[in-house]
């Protein structure tokens, strides 16, 4: 009887665990995963704008917290213009390319704000994966951007370095402070 309320336990267990992990038990023992919705994406107009299946257009603004943010121009492939304006400047790996957004952030709350702290910047690949790693551009730069008060705006500029095979497709995610709950993404294109 011990035997049979183990083996019922185990089998109860193994049940759960694949309806949770989102797999499936096919017939002979063999397990198919389904693939995260998460981790995949596609274009998709009827997703909430803003999403990544849905981003905000090149050139719109989109509002996050008490700043009023517009990705002005993407750059995809910037080595070139980054080794002209630093002679020192490492070029992009084998596979990686350095791609360069411009950036008008303009302040819409009561107090100030610092827009390097209070906003977070990263390239979402193709394929899903994200890049925050700079290309080591340094003029002109957006973190450079100091503490800001109602109604002013600043300007500037950060480079990524991103695996070249992800940027067909890339978006820009932009976010408040470390919250994932008000990111908006932005196309490239």
């Amino acid at each position: 009887m011990g035997i049979r309320i183990k083996s019922l336990e185990v089998t109860t267990i193994t049940i759960l665990i694949l309806g949770l992990s989102g797999c499936s038990a096919l017939k002979e023992g063999s397990t198919t995963i389904k693939p995260s919705q998460l981790s995949s994406y596609s274009p998709d107009l009827d997703a909430e704008l803003g999403s990544r299946n849905n981003p905000i257009p090149l050139g719109d603004e989109v509002q996050i917290n008490d700043w009023q943010v517009e990705v002005l121009s993407v750059n995809k492939d910037a080595s070139k213009f980054v080794s002209s304006l630093d002679e020192y400047a490492n070029p992009p790996s084998v596979g990686e390319q350095f791609l360069l957004i411009s950036i008008r952030a303009t302040y819409l709350g009561s107090e100030s704000g610092e827009p390097s702290s209070d906003l977070r910047f990263k390239i979402v690949g193709s394929k899903g994966n994200t890049f925050s790693k700079s290309c080591g551009y340094a003029a002109d730069t957006f973190a450079q951007n100091e503490e800001t008060f109602t109604g002013a705006s600043v300007l500037g500029n950060l480079c990524f370095v991103v695996d070249a095979n992800q940027i067909n497709g890339a978006t820009v995610s932009i976010q408040g402070n470390y919250s994932s709950q008000d990111r908006r993404f932005v196309s490239i294109e």
